[in-house]
């Protein structure tokens, strides 16, 4: 087994024994335990209410609560934390090259973004439009967008032009088994279904680890960016990711008079299972001048019983001036706004 392994199997071993405590005799009966939920443990672990009631293993698979713990700690998993890495850092080559000024950048960075949200499987059809918009190349005429694709996608070649057939979640978009019931992402209530890519020499699917770290945490941002979409645009501004990432969006109300100034909203999108790793993960930038600076959760999340509770103890002491709202809250505040700021014209 893994050191990692040993070292916690090791540590609760000598903690049940100083307290009298019987604990499994070896790994299997221990893999059993990982299975039951955290506060049934006859240990008692310095836990929320929320992570008492997550599991480290679903099955045979690590727990998204595992999951993301090991991302707070040190990854366990050293491929996805390289992939992870590089991407980001090829993303913002890309951004920056292509980008004739900071504008340019911005709105190239919020492209990309979006486009890993919106696009887990994407045509070279797809990318063949997507490199007209961000053509710059190195000396080897090798284009930062194509080095971008092939660190965070998979290209996977078919044998002739035409179309690929395939499976997905028809609401989230993520490639899916032959589960016909259930997609699998968290939060999502999609169903699988089969589609079609036109392609010429194949398509490009997400790494996993692209997955993990930007295309499913960022299905609420999307979301959100959508509903903020809707409001009426003489009345809102909306820069996603503002600052290259500082927030997932600042939102903008116009002045309602003409001696008062525009207010501004800063926003995160945060979709955890755990609300204690997410509020150590949590940092408030100050870059962007604000009124109101809140933190946006997911339905699923914020309908969890005891998780906003948690989190806001949490966020005690690391930050100050932060609001949590859910996603429909949120959009329906900003709605709320925008028609006031309409309403005094």
């Amino acid at each position: 087994m893994p050191r990692a392994w040993r070292d916690a199997r090791g540590r609760l071993w000598w903690k049940a024994r100083s307290l009298g405590l019987e604990w499994p005799a070896h790994d299997l009966e221990l893999f059993e335990w990982c299975r039951r939920p955290l506060g049934s443990w006859p240990l008692a672990l310095a836990l929320t209410g929320a992570d008492l009631e997550a599991v480290l293993l679903e099955g045979d698979e690590l727990s998204e609560f595992a999951e993301q713990a090991a991302d707070l700690a040190h990854h366990a998993d050293v491929e996805a934390e390289l992939v992870q890495n590089q991407s980001f850092a090829a993303l913002l080559l890309c951004v920056r090259l292509n980008g004739a000024n900071e504008e340019a950048t911005q709105k190239a960075y919020a492209r990309l973004r979006r486009l890993l949200i919106d696009h887990p499987v994407l045509s070279d059809r797809d990318v063949q439009v997507l490199a007209r918009e961000l053509p710059k190349a190195d000396s080897d005429n090798d284009t930062f967008l194509a080095k971008f694709l092939r660190t965070a996608y998979v290209f996977h070649p078919v044998p002739a032009p035409g179309k690929a057939r395939l499976r997905r979640c028809r609401q989230c978009g993520n490639p899916a088994d032959n589960d016909p019931v259930r997609c699998g992402t968290p939060g999502c209530t999609g169903r699988p279904e089969a589609y079609e890519v036109l392609c010429l020499a194949g398509y490009w699917q997400q790494h996993r680890a692209t997955r993990q770290f930007f295309h499913d945490p960022g299905l609420v941002e999307g979301r959100v960016l959508d509903g903020l979409a809707k409001l009426p645009a003489d009345r809102v501004q909306i820069e996603p990711w503002p600052h290259l990432d500082a927030w997932d969006g600042a939102v903008t109300f116009t002045s309602m008079l003409p001696q008062e100034t525009a207010e501004c909203w800063v926003f995160d999108a945060k979709d955890c299972s755990s609300p204690a790793l997410l509020a150590r993960k949590f940092r408030s930038d100050p870059r962007v001048p604000a009124r109101r600076r809140i933190i946006v959760l997911p339905t699923h999340r914020a309908q969890t019983p005891g998780y906003r509770a948690d989190l806001e103890r949490e966020l005690q002491g690391r930050v100050t001036g932060i609001e949590i709202l859910d996603e429909k809250s949120f959009l329906r505040q900003a709605a709320a706004r925008a028609s006031k700021a309409g309403a005094a014209r």
